[in-house]
């Protein structure tokens, strides 16, 4: 406002009129007329209050783009809500992964696990269990993490509390925020380390707590720096509770409100 000499009414841009004629309006109509076994259960329990669509919209357009996204706001406020309703309105398949002090970068790209060789059958010739055995000689084999699959499928990844996790382990994640999105998988070994370019409908999403409550810390720079930042402001004031409220009352007590 200062530098543009403009002035902005952040209530006017996501009003109910604003909403409809959004993407993700037109998507949560479309949703509706769906039968009430086809609607997702998280769409259809959501009261949709000025906070929420709020937040709905600056992250629809931050996917549109290809941004990751980095919900910051006190608990319950619906930060997670918001990324179940993006992946129910876009049809994708969310992952959730939540972070804590003890989460490790296998957490994220996955690691090597035992083999599990299904036991011979008795009667089947000792010839054919030797060759079996000598075509499959190793006992680790690698198992793609959660991040390693939603690139190559292109899923939604949600971050639950992603400032729990450790600096170091969230280093990793550096190189897939990038543009690019890629992942260089030295991890998993061999002489031919692969490179994941992560598949057009991929998007990731964070979400955590601001750096003064008890407990949490802040993102380091270098990594914050790369997400889309979204601030998702509680809905305990009384405009939001005037619409909540009369929702989730049955219809006989809603006009005591």
């Amino acid at each position: 406002e200062a530098q543009l000499k403009v002035r902005l009414d952040p209530a006017a841009l996501y009003t109910e009129a604003e909403f409809a004629q959004s993407p993700v309006g037109r998507l949560v109509q479309e949703h509706a007329q769906l039968p009430a076994a086809e609607q997702s259960p998280v769409l259809r329990d959501v009261v949709w209050t000025p906070a929420l669509r709020r937040a709905c919209l600056l992250a629809a357009r931050c996917l549109e783009h290809g941004e990751p996204v980095l919900l910051v706001g006190e608990t319950g406020c619906g930060k997670t809500t918001v990324c179940q309703i993006l992946a129910a309105l876009l049809r994708r398949p969310l992952r959730v992964l939540n972070c804590h002090e003890h989460t490790e970068t296998a957490d994220f790209l996955g690691g090597q696990r035992p083999v599990r060789h299904e036991a011979a059958d008795a009667d089947a010739d000792a010839d054919a269990a030797a060759a079996a055995a000598a075509a499959a000689p190793k006992l680790f084999e690698w198992h793609d993490g959660p991040l390693v699959q939603a690139m190559r499928n292109g899923e939604l990844l949600l971050l639950d509390e992603i400032s729990l996790a450790d600096d170091s382990v969230l280093e990793r994640l550096n190189s897939v925020l990038e543009p690019e999105r890629t992942l260089l998988l030295a991890e998993r070994g061999g002489a031919d380390v692969p490179e994941i370019v992560a598949h057009e409908h991929f998007a990731l999403l964070a979400t955590m707590n601001p750096g003064g409550d008890f407990g949490k810390k802040e993102l380091s720079p270098a990594l914050r720096n790369r997400f889309t930042e979204i601030w998702v402001p509680t809905a305990s004031d009384r405009p939001n509770l005037e619409i909540i409220v009369p929702a989730r009352l049955p219809r006989a007590l809603a006009p005591t409100v």
